[in-house]
């Protein structure tokens, strides 16, 4: 695989300190590791389109960043020591498993879906050390760089971390059989981002007619906690999309409703490119 990560830039002279990350829009994992789980079964991990949906942020001047290969695989919105005991053949130094470890969803998978383990066999220590270093550390690498840029040019950064979510949670997630809502934004609990940004964001959902929830079941993960400082002027955002909005789940395929959400979601962009655009001009 030649590059991990795709990173679209806006024209020239248009640069906005804004840049959305898709962390879980792509699909590549080796197909000579020995795996119990189907294609069909590693896509439900898979943010279908999510890259495509939001790619008006180009256009209304930010930068669009999305991974190529599979949250399966190695899992970006996790930190490079959330790695899990249990698929180990032996221990790793610097292992620091969070509660997601726990739950068989750390930087390395356990499972696909509940009960469905992905690997055969255990991993070796230097397969793990590869994955970060070859796609989790590229990906971080180019987003921490843009940011840097971001705070430096403009003494403040916007990063929004794009997500899609299962229309009901599964007895993995923490609303197992729960309906979810349209919209989730996450802020951990307003330490990421500032309440003001995350007011537009809101609004601009529900000014099209879209039921948002904040933080509620989902907060942010590693992407927002780690690189959110509102204290320093640097906003980090999750939003979680609901994919009964766009596809069909069962098909991974878009439905009738896409091409009406993409445009709804080009107008949520623009708000937010608006946003960031008065807040440099201050």
């Amino acid at each position: 695989m030649a590059d991990a990560f795709s990173l679209i830039a806006p024209k020239k002279g248009c640069e906005l300190p804004l840049i959305f990350d898709s962390p879980h829009s792509g699909l590549f994992f080796p197909a000579d590791i020995p795996r119990l789980t189907s294609d069909e079964q590693l896509k439900t991990g898979w943010d279908a389109f999510i890259e495509q949906l939001w790619q008006g942020i180009v256009d209304q001047g930010g930068y669009l960043l999305h991974a190529h290969f599979s949250r399966m695989f190695i899992d970006p919105n996790r930190g490079a020591t959330d790695i899990d005991p249990q698929l180990l053949s032996v221990p790793m130094d610097n292992m620091k498993p969070t509660k997601y470890s726990d739950r068989g969803m750390g930087l390395i998978r356990r499972y696909a879906l509940p009960d469905k383990p992905i690997y055969k066999d255990k991993l070796a220590p230097s397969d793990i050390q590869s994955r970060i270093d070859e796609y989790h550390q590229p990906y971080h690498n180019a987003l921490e760089q843009k940011l840097a840029e971001f705070k430096q040019n403009f003494g403040a950064s916007w990063h929004v971390d794009c997500h899609s979510m299962k229309s009901t949670g599964n007895k993995m997630n923490i609303d197992a059989g729960k309906n979810r809502p349209d919209i989730i934004l996450g802020d951990n609990d307003g330490t990421t981002a500032s309440s003001e940004f995350m007011d537009v964001v809101h609004n601009s959902f529900s000014e099209l007619g879209y039921k948002v929830v904040r933080n509620d079941p989902y907060k942010g993960g590693y992407l927002i906690t780690h690189y959110g400082n509102v204290a320093n002027n640097q906003h980090s955002i999750q939003i979680e999309i609901n994919r009964a909005l766009y596809m069909n789940e069962k098909e991974f395929t878009k439905n009738e409703r896409y091409p009406k959400f993409k445009k709804d979601l080009s107008k949520v962009s623009q708000n937010i490119a608006n946003y960031v655009r008065s807040q440099i001009k201050k």
